[in-house]
């Protein structure tokens, strides 16, 4: 069955890299692809194995679906090339791994671009993708990724900084305590490699506990076991580093106010005692 070449690409350095490159269900129906220059736009489509390198916007005109991979700082200007060139009502626009979400002023939206957004989940391979927008463009995705045996989230409207806050709170803001951990075990004489396989093994822990339970895994009982270790140690752990101090009264006050059971409640003094001295 022959496949129309309705879909285009806008695409700038970093696309063949992409996993917009490892989509065949989008290759094999890749028509024109406009990079910075025509020899852009060739090498890009080389590398893709699929569509035509072209020299103008124009030549996306005929194109039902667009697809845009371009530096976030540039997507406005990238995004009122196209607009100028290309009419745009009523033709669908994907702009893939932008932390904007599709609601935001843009050309695109003012042209009367139908506009989508598609991030790959980090630590996925690429087999789940979350996409937030207008409706027949996110379902439109849905099918694209289902021929590949790949698994879309569509994301609530206006909820695109949510999910971007669980994946730095995942990915990044964990980061301050995994060292914490893995710090603690070597100063206890672990090395590198057995520290950070205990503390792998305890997080994988910790989140089936939380898949599990939710917010019922941090209990009562968790928050006594913290309040005895920090009222046991602190000054050995001062003594060893003055950064694992600082991040256990810090950080695990915190939690512990999560908390009104008495134990907690007597932890946070504690901890608000020994940041002060």
């Amino acid at each position: 069955m022959k496949i129309d070449k309705t879909t285009g690409l806008v695409g700038a350095g970093g696309v063949n890299r992409s996993f917009v490159a490892r989509m065949p269900a989008l290759l094999g129906r890749l028509g024109p692809v406009k990079g910075s220059s025509l020899r852009v736009s060739r090498r890009i489509a080389h590398g893709f194995r699929a569509g035509i390198g072209v020299a103008e916007y124009a030549a996306l005109q005929d194109c039902d679906l667009i697809w845009i991979f371009a530096p976030e700082t540039s997507l406005d200007r990238t995004a009122a090339e196209l607009a100028q060139e290309v009419e745009l009502d009523g033709k669908m626009v994907v702009l893939c791994e932008m932390m904007r979400d599709s609601r935001r002023p843009s050309p695109l939206g003012a042209a009367g671009a139908r506009v989508a957004t598609l991030n790959c989940i980090p630590g996925s391979d690429e087999r789940v993708f979350v996409a937030e927008g207008y409706p027949p463009v996110t379902a439109r995705l849905r099918r694209l990724l289902a021929e590949e045996g790949r698994k879309l989230i569509e994301l609530r409207p206006a909820s695109k900084t949510l999910y971007l806050s669980g994946v730095h709170a995942g990915a990044h803001l964990l980061m301050p305590w995994i060292a914490g951990s893995v710090e603690s075990f070597r100063a206890a004489g672990f090395t590198r490699g057995e520290a950070a396989r205990t503390m792998q093994s305890l997080g994988s822990q910790a989140l089936r506990a939380y898949a599990k339970a939710g917010p019922k895994a941090w209990n009562q009982m968790a928050a006594e076991q913290l309040y005895r270790a920090i009222e046991a140690g602190m000054d050995t752990i001062r003594q060893a580093d003055h950064r694992l101090a600082a991040l256990y009264t810090d950080d695990a006050e915190r939690l512990l106010r999560l908390f009104s059971a008495p134990a907690a409640t007597k932890a946070v003094v504690k901890l608000a005692s020994a940041r002060a001295s």
